[in-house]
């Protein structure tokens, strides 16, 4: 990208900036739940609108900014604007473009469709006046609203042929099942009555909590309710056998959308296919040398096996996992200056993921500090099942959770100066999980993995995110079976074995989100090298990292734009 000024630049900066912002607030406007995640007091008695009409404001809004971006030619801004420029629109021609695929008519999401994410938002409102506590009333009874809008997408999806996968199904009924089954008082929802504040007037304490609980009864459960049935009585029997995406009308289409957005790249899947099998073969032969020096003679299925009945590598209670995985950070915590110039200024901490959540969810998944900065950025552990967990695994679950994968890359981006709001909360998924994928194989070259049986787990993690590669587009652009890209993951499992149906299942909800990974590790390892060659002895490891960082989250082929600029070619 040529970042020559020019002259004029002023005028055209600050249009720029004008767009930016307009994109930012109508981000804030439309979404009550990113402002209650970033920490931002605004629309915090709402919930984020479903529907067609919300849907057809969003589209028109996004059109109309990319119009009036499109009158600003890149060659009339410089240096950082012309970056800015080139996201944003590649953020807006992806949302129009998305809105032509209608994936909401097939939402069925036990990860995080709305009766799991709304439990998210309430549970992380903010409750430090009585006024944000009629806020939090006026959620609740937003509820039922939400879930209509959900019934009537589905609905639609029913008419047209695009249903969900059956799998996605049997989950999400289920969770309804689990939720109704949950004795009245003990929900996600009725816990925020017991999070208000004790330094509340008692009046007003014991009205709203009184409230709280009555609006679960009037509103809450009644959704729940409501949306099971409707699953039960006009969805049985109608979600898909099969699970790619492909096979639903349009499917092809909206697959390949999905595979160039959660890549930013224009790799077919075809071609990801390949790179997947490649990269498999690859991680698995150094894992089989690790097994040999080991003193295994058999395959590598079965030295994992061997390993997964090695009382060594099990603990015992959830207080165990908790405890080892802050140990592994505040080890990594100390290392971080050897290959960075810059560290965040908010840090970070170790929760175990909340009960309602956990059978479902991944080992881990890491949640960004507020903008206010007061509350740090969270590593969420799964201690479902303590001993199922191998503790060879959490070395490099912990560095790309944490440090220096997520929290290091994230709290960075939301500390830079000079940047647009946006910019420093835009997510492209292959520079944020191809950052924390590549900090795995970086904590390597630091010899920061305390045996070989840790780094074999960190091998192990290099494979699970080249054998998705395999089976998210063997599924949803090659035919495959659920049953086939189970077997395959099980080539490289290293962790307990619902985590690999758990992990399949995630794959057919979230079409070529997976890819993401593995394309974004191989871009910034190929870039590094590339500098590397052309700095010889100049180059230096903590440099290159800043240039990466300190534009914020970027697709992948802006990032070789200024990598480039960065290293003088």
């Amino acid at each position: 990208m040529d970042t020559t000024p020019v002259p004029g630049g002023g005028e055209a900066s600050r249009a720029l900036g004008a767009l930016a912002e307009a994109y930012w607030e109508t981000r804030l406007d439309e979404s009550p739940a990113t402002c209650t995640y970033l920490g931002i007091d605004r629309g915090q008695d709402r919930l984020d609108e479903r529907g067609p009409a919300a849907r057809a404001r969003r589209e028109s809004t996004a059109e109309n900014l990319r119009v009036r971006l499109e009158a600003l030619p890149p060659g009339a801004l410089e240096g950082e604007d012309r970056l800015t420029r080139a996201i944003l629109h590649r953020m807006l021609s992806e949302e129009t473009e998305s809105y032509r695929h209608r994936a909401w008519e097939w939402e069925l999401d036990p990860l995080a469709g709305p009766h799991i994410e709304i439990q998210d938002v309430v549970g992380k409102h903010v409750l430090e006046t009585p006024a944000h506590g009629e806020a939090l009333v006026a959620r609740f009874r937003e509820v039922p609203g939400v879930f209509d809008a959900l019934v009537g997408d589905l609905r639609d999806g029913l008419a047209s042929g695009r249903v969900a996968p059956r799998v996605a199904y049997e989950r999400v009924r289920s969770q309804l099942g689990t939720f109704l089954a949950t004795p009245a008082g003990a929900t996600s929802y009725d816990a925020c009555a017991d999070r208000l504040p004790p330094s509340w007037p008692g009046a007003d304490r014991e009205s709203l909590a009184r409230r709280l609980r009555e609006a679960v009864t009037t509103h809450v459960r009644p959704a729940y309710e409501s949306l099971l049935a409707f699953l039960d009585a006009d969805y049985a029997g109608k979600a898909r056998a099969t699970v790619g995406v492909a096979s639903i009308p349009g499917g092809t289409d909206a697959y390949g959308f999905a595979a160039r957005r959660h890549t930013t790249t224009t790799l077919s899947p075809e071609r990801i296919h390949r790179i997947g099998v490649e990269e498999l073969e690859r991680n698995e032969a150094e894992m089989l040398e690790i097994a040999k020096a080991d003193g295994h003679d058999g395959d590598l299925r079965s030295y994992l096996d061997v390993l997964g009945r090695d009382p060594r590598f099990r603990l015992g209670s959830r207080e165990e996992v908790l405890a080892r995985y802050a140990s592994i950070c505040a080890r990594m915590d100390a290392r971080l200056p050897e290959a960075f110039r810059r560290l965040p200024r908010r840090g970070y901490e170790i929760r175990a993921l909340e009960a309602w959540r956990e059978a479902d969810a991944p080992a881990a998944y890491y949640q960004p500090p507020p903008v206010t900065g007061d509350r740090p950025g969270i590593f969420y552990a799964n201690t479902h099942d303590p001993s199922s967990w191998p503790t060879y695994d959490m070395e490099t679950l912990s560095f790309h959770e944490a440090v220096p994968g997520h929290h290091l890359q994230i709290a960075l981006a939301q500390e830079q100066e000079g940047i647009p709001t946006f910019r420093r909360h835009s997510h492209f998924t292959a520079y944020i999980e191809g950052w924390a994928h590549y900090t795995e194989r970086l904590a390597d070259e630091l010899g920061a993995y305390s045996t070989p049986h840790d780094r074999l787990g960190m091998l192990a993690g290099q494979a699970w995110r080249a054998v998705r590669l395999v089976v998210d587009t063997g599924m949803h652009a090659m035919g495959w079976s659920r049953s086939r890209a189970v077997e395959t993951m099980r080539r490289v499992r290293s962790g307990p074995e619902s985590d690999v149906e758990n992990e399949v299942d995630r794959y057919i909800v979230w079409p070529g989100q997976a890819l993401a990974y593995k394309i974004g590790q191989r871009t910034m390892s190929e870039i590094r090298e590339r500098a590397r060659r052309r700095l010889g002895a100049a180059f230096r490891l903590d440099a290159f990292h800043d240039a990466v960082l300190r534009h914020g989250a970027l697709p992948l082929s802006l990032l070789e734009d200024v990598v480039r600029l960065w290293d003088g070619r």
